[in-house]
């Protein structure tokens, strides 16, 4: 188990300075679209109570946790942000900026109040799919530039490809706690406020 937690420091720690970027670029991205949506009218968005945002909310917590959790990790994270950045790695970042503005744009409305309670998920979550962005981003440059996925290794497209994906298992286990974390804390949330 060590060596498995070694191995996923090891990947996460040689890509520090995309994580910087991907960092901003969603946060950055959540500001903006925050000051946008205060200029611009983006049409009425409003925050809605967990019994219409999910069917689960009424019946049980738990129910609401599970979707919250699936939903996060395999369409928004794996489905839209990392497996699009596999079909072209600049896919990543941009839908990852996007949902940052997004989140901006909807978050905007929300009173001060509304705004630290909804904090800590934004951030959880936001940090998920920061993570989930950076193994599409490796998935992508691996078959297109493995120079550039793996500088100064003289691996084949197919190698680099390999080792992205197994680079991907190792930050998906990151993906997945932020996620899980992220889950926990909206579904108590949503339940409880």
């Amino acid at each position: 188990m060590s060596s498995f937690l070694r191995g996923v420091l090891s990947v996460v720690s040689k890509r520090g300075w995309l994580l910087v970027i991907l960092n901003w670029l969603f946060f950055g991205f959540v500001v903006v679209g925050s000051l946008l949506s205060g200029l611009v009218s983006f049409g009425q968005f409003i925050l809605l109570p967990a019994s219409e945002v999910s069917p689960f909310a009424q019946t049980s917590p738990f129910l609401l946790f599970g979707f919250i959790f699936v939903f996060n990790l395999v369409f928004s994270g794996f489905a839209f942000v990392t497996v699009t950045g596999l079909v072209f790695f600049a896919l990543s970042p941009i839908l990852l900026s996007l949902r940052g503005f997004l989140w901006g744009v909807l978050f905007a409305g929300a009173s001060t109040s509304q705004f630290f309670v909804i904090l800590p998920t934004l951030v959880l979550e936001g940090e998920g799919y920061v993570f989930a962005a950076l193994a599409g981003l490796l998935l992508g440059l691996s078959w297109l530039k493995p120079e550039w996925a793996y500088a100064g290794e003289s691996l084949s497209r197919s190698q680099a490809l390999i080792r992205a994906l197994k680079d991907g298992a190792y930050i998906y286990v990151l993906v997945a706690s932020l996620l899980l974390a992220a889950a926990i804390v909206e579904t108590m949330t949503l339940v409880y406020v």
